[in-house]
């Protein structure tokens, strides 16, 4: 980035809405789709547009000879030297040479891609041999010069001024931005083609349409200094506006000129404000006026040691200041007709918050210095500066944040002493601001003078000094009120707002949306603690109370005035109020109302859904609270069938639910209604309730005329934020807490108590009212003001402003006859013609209403005709369907019950079938059972046998060796006789040879064991295989139809016959008795002899 670009980012004067970067080679970010072909069909358009001159406008521009411009060289002139007079007289730097190539729309305005990329494109248009510039060229333009326009650059010298692109000649403006829409200024990479261009991003605020204008230079080192020219302008913000003329329309004479017999006045409707010139013209004639213009003007600090000039908010009217920095207040008084007065100084500069407010409310500022006539180029101008430090006790309300869509009004009174008039003039000027943080940026560049006209009559007084008259001051008037009070010459008519405030601005538009959220009825925590000093208080008095209660106790209204009633003795309590000790009959109607009908149940149903919602008994849908609140509301549009239910009245009753059960609640709001006289504010139209409100009006009046007067002239009335204090006892808006306290009181001392707790609210609020406007008269109604009194410390202030209001019934009473009369003046006074139009357009709006009513209700019925015949049909159609379902199910019902009987024919063969089977079951079982014990007692014959042959084969081994030792010893004994060797060999060969025959029959012996143990086994499981089958047969005859039973007959009888034809074709085992029983041998034990014993595997 370079010096200049390093500088303009950051000075610190330079506001956060303008950059000057260096240029990076980067790619463009085009609106729309971004394709070739919206690209080519845009730079057609600019191209297109960019041959023809913008709206022009004459001005006395003075330019050098155009033969004295260069190509090669930038012409950067001054205007003073240059232009004998710049549009709009400003001073600002002119530059020759440079091209403007065109504009495009771009998404971000402050992108420095999106901008360089801008002034790739359009700076490649002037290159014939890209390929760009032959695919947007137009038809017939063979000359490239011709795709750009030649232009002088006006930059002006101030961040206030206007960047004008004239033509060569300098004569014609082309086309103009002001300075303070231009958001982004950058310019092409060094090293590039573009680096003798420029380009700025410009906002039209209101469209919200961000454009990019390129331009090129001839010689590519003049960009640096176009920037720079940007630079200095951006951080020239002005200080103060520069010197001007008075807005007067008449010269001022000197007492001269009037010696001299010079008595003619001048005009010149150049110089007058609008709307002001009519006003001045009707007051020529009169010499006893005297007109003065004076000016408002407000710096603050701007933490550089000076002050700038707080800016004007043109759609809100009014100034816009930050919190806790110190203020300078300028005034200016101007006289601008009829002789000239001499102003000798001013000993007073008063500010305060509000509007309409006392003289002690007026607090006086320091005041710096006050600049006299002389020190004034022109004649009659006296100014006076004084010093506002907004952190003062008195300016709280002024250095507050203001919310959203809210403003704040002050007043600024200027004392003049002048020498013609004996006594001091004060011109009060009245205006609106909007408080913001310390640290918000605002635009600089508006109308920031608040001017305002006076007219003050002057009385001239005998003097006995015949060279110098005297005056004294009859009446000072604004411009301001006197349109106000022009535009309503009877009075009864009250003006819009806005005309409260006279400015150089336009009027107030809309105020912003407003983003607060009022309090939920319903809302807010009660405290339920209480001192047991309090509760003794309270025992006594109830004790005394239930003792005689014909009458209250004494001592009771203090009481409840103290701290209200406890929260657990307010359903009790409010019975005793009330008069509800002893209502059984009352009770007992409850219960017969509630069952009757209703005409306005939906209007009831409707309503029980707004009422409390914040609360946890009343905001579930069905629950406990709605039913109870819907019954007691239904009940009561039964009871009183002459005011029915009205909106409104389910708030109250629901303060009551909350204490007590709901027949208690019903009595005591029957109470209210009927001796507290409330169901009076509904009847007849609601005339009783107008008369509380000019009541109300009457009582603001005496005891505060300043609020009064300021909602005279806001327009507000009291029906504007009263009538639900009336209709619901404060209960629609307000905390709980303060609800309870509210109808404490009020069942205390009656219904005058509404109007005490109305005028302790205004008198609570009256210093915040006086400041706002009207829209925030009546947001702080319906937001601020009920949550002020989530506190208990609120409430309890309220309720001792309320009680010590100086309101009686006498005075009243005073008032209500006061409102009779002024109806019956306004009867009296008002023209038959026009009360029988008005009547008549009653009843033509009746009328009207009517046969709109009967339209919709033909409407109605045509619709509910159409709907009922088309259910007609529909449900024929459906009657056809369901005689069609119908014979079907008669249908599959006979089929059913034939397949029902072939079941059940079915069924007691299987039965018959089963028992069969049962029965061949248990045979077989009996005859495998018989046959499992035989083979069970051969199986243990055998296991015997086998013991025994095993004990026998022992036996043997042992006589065996035995005999082996024997003849062993034999043979050593014999061992040297040959007979005895014979012998030895003899015996030992016959040995051998029993031996072997032993050994063969113990191997015989062993094969026979394992055929008989493999036989046993095979007997075990073809016991097992027998017994699964019987189990299987049984579960199949339960589980299967005739088919797999004819299948498990079928299987079970072949498998009988295979058993049998295997059991005849085998031998049967031999038994343990058999003499063929080869395990039982003849021979005796001695007869054997065996050598060695051998196991056979």
């Amino acid at each position: 980035m370079d010096q200049l670009s390093v500088h303009s980012a950051s000075s610190d004067n330079v506001s956060s809405e303008f950059e000057v970067v260096q240029a990076m080679e980067t790619g463009l970010k085009i609106a729309d789709n971004g394709n070739e072909s919206d690209l080519k069909q845009n730079l057609k358009e600019i191209m297109t547009s960019s041959q023809s001159t913008l709206a022009s406008n004459d001005t006395s521009l003075s330019s050098e000879d155009k033969s004295e411009a260069r190509p090669d060289s930038l012409m950067l002139q001054s205007q003073e030297n240059t232009l004998s007079k710049s549009p709009d007289d400003e001073d600002c730097i002119l530059f020759n040479g440079v091209y403007y190539l065109g504009c495009a729309s771009v998404n971000a305005p402050r992108s420095e891609p999106e901008a360089l990329r801008t002034i790739s494109i359009l700076r490649s248009q002037q290159e014939p041999s890209s390929e760009l510039h032959r695919s947007t060229e137009l038809p017939g333009d063979t000359d490239t010069a011709n795709k750009q326009i030649e232009i002088v650059l006006s930059i002006p010298s101030r961040a206030d001024g206007t960047v004008r692109l004239l033509e060569p000649e300098g004569t014609v403006v082309m086309g103009s931005y002001k300075l303070y829409t231009i958001l982004f200024c950058v310019r092409g990479a060094d090293e590039s083609i573009e680096r003798d261009c420029f380009a700025f991003t410009e906002s039209h605020q209101q469209s919200g349409i961000f454009q990019c204008h390129v331009f090129r230079c001839d010689v590519p080192e003049a960009v640096r200094k176009v920037l720079y020219s940007f630079e200095l302008a951006f951080r020239s913000i002005p200080k103060s506006p520069p010197t001007e003329q008075p807005p007067t329309g008449i010269q001022l004479l000197k007492r001269s000129q009037i010696s001299e017999g010079e008595s003619v006045v001048a005009h010149d409707s150049s110089f007058l404000s609008p709307g002001s010139t009519e006003a001045l013209s009707q007051q020529i004639v009169d010499d006893s006026i005297y007109g003065f213009t004076v000016s408002l003007e407000i710096k603050e600090d701007d933490g550089k040691g000076g002050y700038a000039t707080v800016p004007w908010d043109k759609t809100s009217s009014c100034f816009k200041f930050r919190r806790n920095l110190e203020k300078k207040v300028i005034v200016t008084v101007t006289q601008t007709s009829n002789v000239e007065l001499t102003i000798e100084r001013c000993f007073g500069l008063l500010l305060t918050p509000g509007r309409n407010v006392k003289q002690s409310d007026m607090h006086l500022l320091d005041m710096e210095r006050a600049v006299p006539e002389e020190e004034n180029n022109v004649v009659g101008i006296h100014t006076v500066v004084g010093t506002w430090d907004p952190t003062h006790q008195h300016f709280a309300l002024l250095n507050s944040e203001t919310q959203k869509g809210t403003r704040v009004f002050l007043s600024v009174a200027a004392d003049l002493v002048v020498q013609e008039i004996q006594e001091p003039v004060r011109f009060l000027i009245e205006t609106k601001a909007r408080v913001f943080p310390q640290t918000e940026k605002f635009w600089y560049f508006g109308k920031k003078i608040l001017h305002e006209n006076f007219f003050l009559r002057l009385n001239e007084l005998p003097s006995q000094k015949v060279s110098k008259k005297m005056f004294e001051v009859v009446s000072v008037q604004s411009e301001t009120s006197r349109i106000k009070w022009t535009s309503s010459p009877s009075h009864s008519s009250h003006p819009h707002p806005e005309h409260a405030l006279s400015s150089t601005c336009p009027k107030d538009e809309e105020d912003d949306d407003d983003t607060d959220e009022p309090l939920l009825s319903g809302s807010g925590e009660v405290n339920r603690e209480c001192s047991e000093r309090v509760l003794s208080d309270w025992g006594d008095a109830l004790s005394r109370w239930h003792a005689d209660l014909s009458r209250r106790p004494a001592g009771l209204r203090s009481l409840v005035r103290a701290g209200g009633v406890p929260d657990a003795l307010r359903g009790e309590v409010w019975q005793l109020l009330a008069g509800c000790h002893d209502n059984d009959a009352m009770l007992e109607k409850y219960r017969n109302l509630i069952v009757k009908d209703s005409p306005q149940e939906n209007i009831i149903q409707r309503d029980i859904h707004r009422t409390f919602p914040a609360h946890d008994f009343f905001k579930d849908t069905g629950g406990l609270g709605q039913d109870s609140l819907y019954r007691i509301s239904k009940a009561y549009s039964v009871y009183d069938q002459e005011v029915g239910y009205c909106q409104g009245l389910s708030f109250l009753a629901a303060a009551l639910l909350l204490h007590m059960p709901e027949e208690q609640a019903f009595c005591v709001l029957i109470k209210i209604m009927y001796d507290y006289k409330m169901r009076d504010l509904f009847k007849n139209g609601f005339e009783a309730l107008h008369t509380k409100f000019y009541q109300l009006e009457r009582a603001m009046e005496d005891l505060m005329p300043s609020l009064h007067d300021h909602f005279k002239q806001l327009a507000i009335e009291c029906h504007m934020f009263s009538s639900q204090w009336f209709l619901t006892l404060f209960t629609a808006k307000f905390p709980l807490n303060m609800v309870f306290q509210v109808v404490d009181i009020f069942l205390s001392e009656g219904e005058l108590v509404v109007f005490r707790v109305a005028l302790g609210l205004l008198l609570c609020c009256r210093q915040e009212l006086l400041t706002l406007d009207f829209e925030g008269v009546l947001k702080y109604f319906r937001v601020q003001l009920p949550k002020k009194y989530r506190s208990d410390d609120q409430t309890k202030l309220l309720i001792q402003t309320a009680v010590q209001v100086k309101v009686n019934s006498k005075k009243l009473k005073r008032y209500e006859k006061d409102y009779q009369v002024v109806k019956e003046k306004l009867a009296l006074e008002e023209d038959p013609m026009i009360r029988i139009e008005r009547e008549n357009k009653h009843l033509m709006d009746a009328n009207m209403r009517l046969e709109m009513e009967n339209d919709d209700l033909a409407q109605e019925l045509n619709t509910t005709k159409l709907t009922l015949h088309t259910q007609l049909e529909k449900t024929m159609q459906h009657a056809d369907d369901l005689q069609r379902d119908l014979q079907t199910a008669v249908e599959d019902l006979r089929a059913t019950r034939e397949s029902v009987a072939e079941l059940t024919d079915e069924n007691q063969r299987l039965l018959v079938e089963t028992k069969q089977v049962k029965e061949m079951c248990r045979r077989e079982m009996a005859r495998q059972d018989e046959e499992l014990t035989a083979k069970s007692n051969i199986i243990s014959d055998y296991k015997t046998i086998c013991s025994q042959l095993s004990q026998r084969i022992e036996d043997i081994q042992n006589m065996h060796k035995e005999e082996v030792e024997r003849v062993r010893k034999e043979q050593l004994v014999n061992g040297g006789q040959s007979s005895e060797s014979s012998v030895g060999n003899d015996a030992e060969r016959r040995s051998r040879e029993e031996k072997e025959r032993l050994q063969k029959q113990i191997r015989d012996l062993e094969l026979e064991l394992a055929q008989t143990k493999l036989k046993l086994v095979e007997s075990e499981c073809k016991v097992q295989d027998v017994e699964h089958q019987m189990s299987s047969v049984s579960k199949e005859l339960h589980a299967t139809k005739n088919t797999w039973f004819q299948k498990t007959l079928s299987s079970l009888t072949t498998r009988k016959s295979e058993s049998s034809t295997s059991g005849g074709g085998t031998a049967p085992l031999p038994s343990p008795t058999s003499q063929s029983n080869p395990f039982v041998s003849s021979r005796a034990p001695g007869d054997l002899t065996f050598t060695k014993r051998q196991t056979v595997t």
